[in-house]
């Protein structure tokens, strides 16, 4: 009986230590390798569009116009003052133009140009009372008139400054201001080359008149040419005597030459037959004062029309 209790306890003790009675711990499982995680490839990108270029911009060209009619005869324009070679001690020299069949008006309107010496016309709107040159020219380019011999042209212009293409619409005298030039010589019969437009500030987007005069010859594909070049932008020889337009002109400063040359290609002599300007292409022209009225019309005015008007 004893034996058997005693047996029991035993066993009993026996399965306690078997289930943890040590204090020695149990070995630790060994770490479990995790899988590494999946990368995958960035997706390629497709190369951002790049923007088109801007197209080229037009082609700068010169393109002739038709000649704007005229209702009933055509202008006369004479200078009764000053007389060839007519010589003024001091100011004021006196300007007097008959004009026919040609009324001026107030801007816009029928005007004539008149240029001194090779300088930009000036629009003159009445011819009623003499016109004195030393105060046109101080009053409207900011020019002084110098002692010498001079020229001056006067042609009928029509109210977007494109000249009047007849013989009689012109006239052209030389006079002298205090002492004459020592050399000087101008035959008015001779081919003569008048520039007239453009000058001054031309709005940006339009069309811009290339016009001019010309006497005592004719223009012909086998005879006199005006040559022009527009920088470097354009160039070309004109073999009709009709207005033109310079097209596509960039905004900026641009540098207009016409030069009135033979039948071989070469300059033909004269004092003003090779004229060279700068004007200005801009979004918004400054308006012009009196005294600097080169940057837009240089227009003389007045209330009155013409002398003679029309019948």
């Amino acid at each position: 009986m004893h034996i058997a209790s005693y047996g029991r306890w035993t066993l009993a003790l026996g399965l306690l230590a078997a289930c943890g009675g040590s204090s020695t711990p149990p070995a630790e499982y060994p770490p479990i390798d995790e899988p590494e995680p999946e990368t995958r490839p960035e997706p390629e990108q497709e190369p951002l569009a790049q923007p088109e270029p801007p197209p080229p911009p037009p082609p700068v060209q010169v393109v002739a116009a038709e000649h704007t009619p005229i209702e009933g005869p055509a202008p006369a324009v004479r200078i009764l003052s000053p007389r060839a070679n007519q010589r003024f001690a001091r100011a004021p020299v006196s300007l007097r133009v008959a004009l026919t069949n040609w009324t001026l008006g107030p801007d816009p309107g029928n005007h004539i140009h008149v240029i001194v010496d090779d300088l930009p016309y000036i629009a003159v709107r009445d011819v009623r009372r003499p016109i004195d040159l030393v105060a046109l020219l101080r009053e409207h380019l900011d020019h002084e008139l110098a002692p010498g011999s001079h020229v001056v042209r006067v042609f009928a212009s029509r109210p977007h400054h494109e000249s009047v293409k007849s013989p009689g619409a012109f006239a052209a005298v030389a006079f002298v201001y205090q002492r004459p030039t020592e050399g000087f010589s101008f035959d008015p019969r001779a081919p003569l080359l008048t520039y007239s437009r453009p000058k001054g500030c031309v709005p940006a987007g339009e069309r811009v008149l290339l016009d001019f005069f010309v006497t005592g010859t004719t223009l012909a594909a086998d005879g006199a040419r005006v040559r022009y070049t527009i920088g470097s932008l354009a160039s070309g020889e004109l073999t009709s005597w009709q207005p033109h337009y310079i097209e596509n002109l960039p905004v900026g400063e641009h540098t207009i030459r016409l030069t009135l040359v033979g039948a071989d290609g070469q300059p033909i002599a004269g004092p003003f037959n090779d004229t060279t300007r700068t004007i200005t292409v801009a979004e918004r022209c400054p308006e012009a004062t009196p005294a600097h009225a080169q940057g837009a019309h240089g227009t003389a005015t007045s209330p009155a029309t013409s002398t003679t008007p029309s019948p």
